[in-house]
């Protein structure tokens, strides 16, 4: 489903007509990433994975609103972009920017933070223990996407048990372990949509 972008992006507010198109992908939806250019999220979140030449996915990360990321560096492997919520997301193309070069220097900044963020999740992954990479995922999930509400920092995102547990490279089991194991401690807790509210400092 194609939208006139009648929302301007955070980071610039042109009134043009020529402006690209917002998509909109439902949660779930694999994201389509057909033309080539820097693809900006206006709302929702994205989820960034590939496969790699085992035919493994590995999940680099989660592209909040205002963010971006490049399919063009992209090539070495097939490349997946999945909505975790509903997503409104956008092609920032060559001739878009060559006609707003000004953006340039921002997108650039955008898309290593992408690259920093993607580093710190593989770091995560890395952790021996199972205990200490969920908790860690948390932490990183909490600066990301966490919404403050009374008692601790709510995710934006819904997670299920088996997507943390794709995340960290572990058992569906082993994760609702863990995560029973912080509920006892006090240290998360789900609201009434199961959303992991974070409440340990």
């Amino acid at each position: 489903m194609l939208l006139t972008d009648r929302l301007s992006p955070n980071f610039y507010q042109p009134k043009d007509s020529q402006e690209p198109l917002l998509e909109f992908y439902e949660k779930g939806e694999e994201i389509t990433l057909l033309e080539t250019g820097i693809w900006q999220v206006y709302r929702g979140v994205v989820q960034l994975s590939k496969i790699n030449f085992a035919e493994k996915g590995i999940i680099l990360g989660w592209v909040t609103p205002g963010n971006v990321f490049d399919n063009r560096n992209l090539q070495s492997a097939p490349y997946q972009a999945q909505a975790l919520s509903d997503v409104y997301i956008r092609c920032l193309n060559t001739q878009y920017l060559k006609k707003y070069p000004q953006i340039i220097a921002e997108l650039i900044a955008k898309l290593s933070y992408r690259l920093i963020k993607t580093e710190q999740l593989l770091t995560v992954t890395a952790i021996k223990l199972v205990e200490d990479r969920l908790w860690e995922l948390f932490v990183m999930l909490r600066d990301d996407m966490g919404q403050p509400v009374k008692g601790g920092t709510r995710l934006a995102v819904r997670f299920t048990h088996q997507n943390l547990a794709n995340v960290i490279g572990a058992t569906r089991v082993t994760v609702t372990r863990v995560l029973g194991e912080f509920q006892s401690k006090n240290w998360i807790e789900f609201d009434s949509d199961r959303h992991i509210i974070i409440k340990r400092p």
